[in-house]
């Protein structure tokens, strides 16, 4: 193996490899523009995937964080779906029951728009303490700011003076080209010795061994695996407690780690990591298949004239249409339920993003589901809706 080829960020190994990459794909996909002009222009990167043959690590060495844009416009709250809303209230209240978080400080990196934040502080008499620069103001009450502070700015390690008994982060950590720095930067915020960390990221498995080849899209510099993810943290320092998959599907892990040592214990599987890198090598060879696949549906679908529309204005959509180069000449819009990406643009292809009720003028007759997580809850909208068409999952 050369000696140019990039170390692993995570292991520091220099057993990398590439195996995927794709130029020109839109920068952002938590950034939907407001013009169609702006979305033109909206800037563009380059994957170029490397996985690490030592902890399963998977990045993109050309991913570039001073591209991005985050201002209030940055919107990626999946809390418009009552889907989504489940799996918070699940997960906050297996939380505060775990770690016994009742009158306790909990402290946020990255807290968004803040709604994982009162939702784990306000229902249990706990403080939260947010740190995010596209947070909103008006996503506070007065009463609320009884029980939780934001600041509107990143999180530094300046900011270790705030101690919290729960730290959290989530999807957060796939923005970091040196993911140690980051998680090094806030360990002085992590009361000792009971306090407790909660990372949550995108799984790789699901993206890799479920062929969820949409979810490739450059603001996921990297993609954590539960080997990876616990190498990160145990060898910074850091008692890994418990890694698990969650969300609908296993879309997501958590990582739940201390500072001091516990009873609890997490071990990493060998054999997981061999396995895992079979899972690469049928990836690119599906990987092919799938996208032929797609491209074989679209044409028959363009070429007899029906109507089709998209529903989800996430990351997949996005990926879905630059894949393609299916532009709002094909695709004219895209469907979504979260009304602060409604009237705006995605970016380079230029679909329109409208509310579910955009379908009872246009009547589709072919409805792609960019989300099969989601797949449930839209197909019972669109039946509650009255709307007859063929629904399709990519």
């Amino acid at each position: 193996m050369q000696s140019s080829t990039p170390a692993c960020p995570v292991c520091e190994s220099k057993s990398t490899h590439a195996f995927y990459e794709h130029a020109n794909v839109p920068c952002q996909d938590g950034y939907i523009w407001p013009t169609r002009e702006a979305a033109i222009n909206a800037p563009k990167g380059n994957i170029h995937l490397l996985y690490c043959a030592d902890c399963t690590h998977i990045f993109n060495s050309q991913f570039d964080l001073s591209k991005f844009v985050f201002d209030d416009s940055y919107n990626i709250s999946l809390h418009h779906s009552p889907t989504y809303q489940r799996f918070i209230t699940d997960l906050t209240e297996d939380l505060v029951q775990r770690h016994q978080l009742q009158g306790k400080t909990v402290l946020e990196i990255g807290c968004g728009k803040a709604d994982f934040l009162k939702g784990i502080t306000i229902p249990f008499g706990n403080r939260g303490i947010g740190f995010d620069p596209t947070f909103v103001d008006a996503n506070l009450t007065d009463d609320q700011r009884k029980s939780v502070t934001v600041y509107k700015r990143f999180y530094t390690p300046e900011d270790q003076s705030y101690v919290a008994d729960f730290l959290t982060f989530r999807s957060m950590l796939q923005y970091f080209t040196n993911p140690r720095e980051f998680i090094n930067g806030f360990r002085g915020s992590v009361a000792k010795p009971h306090g407790v960390i909660y990372a949550e990221v995108p799984n790789s498995a699901h993206t890799f061994e479920q062929l969820c080849i949409w979810n490739i899209v450059y603001e996921h510099g990297c993609f954590y695996s539960p080997q990876s993810l616990a190498t990160l943290f145990a060898t910074s320092g850091y008692h890994v407690q418990k890694v698990f998959t969650c969300f609908v599907e296993d879309q997501n892990l958590g990582l739940e780690a201390g500072v001091t040592r516990s009873s609890k214990q997490y071990k990493i599987d060998p054999a997981a990591i061999a396995a895992f890198g079979e899972t690469i090598e049928r990836f690119v060879a599906e990987h092919r298949r799938k996208t032929a696949e797609w491209r074989s549906i679209l044409d028959r679908l363009l070429s007899a004239g029906k109507r089709v529309a998209l529903w989800g204005a996430g990351a997949r959509a996005i990926s879905f249409c630059n894949l393609f180069g299916m532009t709002d000449q094909e695709l004219p819009y895209v469907v979504d339920i979260n009304p602060h990406r409604q009237g705006r643009y995605l970016p380079l292809t230029l679909q329109k993003v409208v509310a579910p009720e955009h379908l009872l003028v246009d009547r589709p007759e072919v409805i792609i589901i960019t989300n099969s997580g989601y797949a449930h809850e839209i197909r019972a909208q669109i039946a509650t809706m009255g709307i007859k068409c063929e629904t399709m999952v990519i």
